[in-house]
């Protein structure tokens, strides 16, 4: 975990790939989301991508900041490791049941789930950039 926690920026490049590689295994997947009533479906393609180049922006911010001589707030960065990993998990569980058949009731229950995900998410990319922040502002090198 120390190693982690001291290059971070190598960890978000490995859930990049991780979620590149998800997503190829389930091209072709759809993640339904129930809306009133009805189910939107979301290709798991796309919220890969999406998710793989958020995860390569912030392997990046990590990486200009080894650049810069500069040392990300320990604390911060355990915070945001953690917290990205326990909202990455329920996203990747539904990228690998997206051909599972759902009621309405079973897909608004994973709705919460995801949404309380996509809420763990955001507080965790806020955290990120407190420590990108507090780390480029700080004189200690």
């Amino acid at each position: 975990m120390k190693k982690i926690i001291n290059t971070p920026q190598l960890f978000f490049i490995v859930l990049a790939l991780l979620l590149i590689v998800s997503g190829l295994i389930n091209k072709g997947g759809m993640i339904k989301i129930a809306m009133y009533g009805t189910f939107l479906d979301l290709k798991v393609w796309s919220i890969a991508l999406t998710s793989a180049l958020f995860f390569v922006l912030i392997a990046i911010n990590y990486f200009s900041l080894s650049l810069t001589n500069k040392v990300p707030k320990r604390g911060l960065t355990l915070i945001h490791i953690i917290l990205q990993i326990i909202a990455l998990i329920p996203f990747l569980y539904f990228i690998y049941t997206t051909n599972t058949l759902r009621t309405y009731d079973e897909v608004s229950r994973m709705n919460l789930i995801l949404i309380f995900s996509f809420f763990l998410f955001i507080i965790a990319t806020i955290i990120h950039l407190i420590n990108f922040v507090a780390s480029l502002l700080s004189k200690k090198d």
